[in-house]
């Protein structure tokens, strides 16, 4: 878990204008990232997130794992709170959301983490963008491997600000075929640490078992947490939301769950708690 699968043998970089930039490796190759691999210090934004971007080659590959190398700081215990992979289109659009628990780091030194995402088609040119929500007294500390910057400091609903000197160390798996159920939306996370997407279809007969699309039998002794909808993707077209106030929002609908209804307006994202919203129209 600690290290890159595989790592590319050659590492091109390729400016396109402006600013959207693109890390290139041979077609073979299956892991997309920026430098050497190795960390020349690292990093936390206060109120702020992380992007950077890659190019594929070409369409409808599919993203099926990706990894950052950071670690956690903060208090003993994680915060109950989650942060944000997106997979964005080139123009800063949102194309997916996860939502993941901070649980996921251990407190320390930093290394390599998978950030469990469900297979996911990408366009050729697409990137990463993650949200933390940092702190002074908790968040996610992302290494950095420096040279020439292709990476940005960013939260949606902008453009971002070019990183001087550094990338961040982000690394993305793309190939031809899905690793994984793509239609897999709860999120299963484990007492050793590990966490994956799949499809719960039941409890067993027993009840001392999941029973998964994917894996099969998932003991609930291993369980530490289910989540579902952790996975989203934008409701094509405009939305309208009613809220209980008599307000009215017109904006792209992101994802919906029991507790909060998610929407981007005029290029900022909101999260509007469930009781708040009295209706959606299409």
């Amino acid at each position: 878990m600690h290290q890159l699968r595989r790592c590319a043998a050659v590492m091109q970089f390729v400016a396109v204008s402006l600013l959207l930039v693109v890390a290139f490796v041979p077609a073979l190759a299956d892991d997309y990232y920026f430098g050497d691999g190795t960390p020349d210090g690292k990093r936390s934004i206060g109120g702020g997130g992380h992007a950077l971007f890659f190019d594929v080659g070409q369409d409808a590959r599919w993203l099926n794992r990706v990894q950052l190398f950071g670690s956690r700081y903060g208090h003993a215990q994680a915060p109950d709170e989650d942060f944000h992979l997106y997979v964005l289109g080139m123009d800063r659009s949102i194309l997916a959301d996860v939502s993941l628990p901070y649980s996921l780091w251990e407190r320390g030194d930093e290394y390599w983490r998978d950030l469990p995402i469900p297979p996911m088609q990408v366009p050729r040119q697409f990137g990463i963008g993650l949200t933390f929500n940092a702190e002074q007294t908790k968040g996610i500390y992302v290494g950095i491997d420096n040279g020439q910057s292709f990476s940005y400091s960013w939260v949606p609903g902008t453009e971002g600000k070019l990183t001087e000197g550094f990338n961040w160390m982000v690394s993305a798996t793309v190939e031809d075929e899905p690793d994984g159920d793509p239609a897999a939306r709860d999120l299963l996370l484990l007492a050793d640490g590990d966490a994956f997407f799949d499809t719960i279809t039941k409890l067993s007969d027993d009840g001392a078992s999941f029973e998964t699309a994917g894996r099969g039998a998932v003991p609930i002794e291993t369980v530490t947490g289910v989540r579902f909808g952790a996975f989203s993707v934008p409701v094509p077209g405009a939305v309208t939301v009613q809220m209980v106030s008599g307000r009215r929002l017109q904006g792209t609908l992101i994802a919906v769950d029991d507790q909060r209804v998610r929407l981007t307006v005029a290029g900022a994202q909101l999260d509007i708690p469930r009781g708040e919203v009295a209706r959606i129209e299409f």
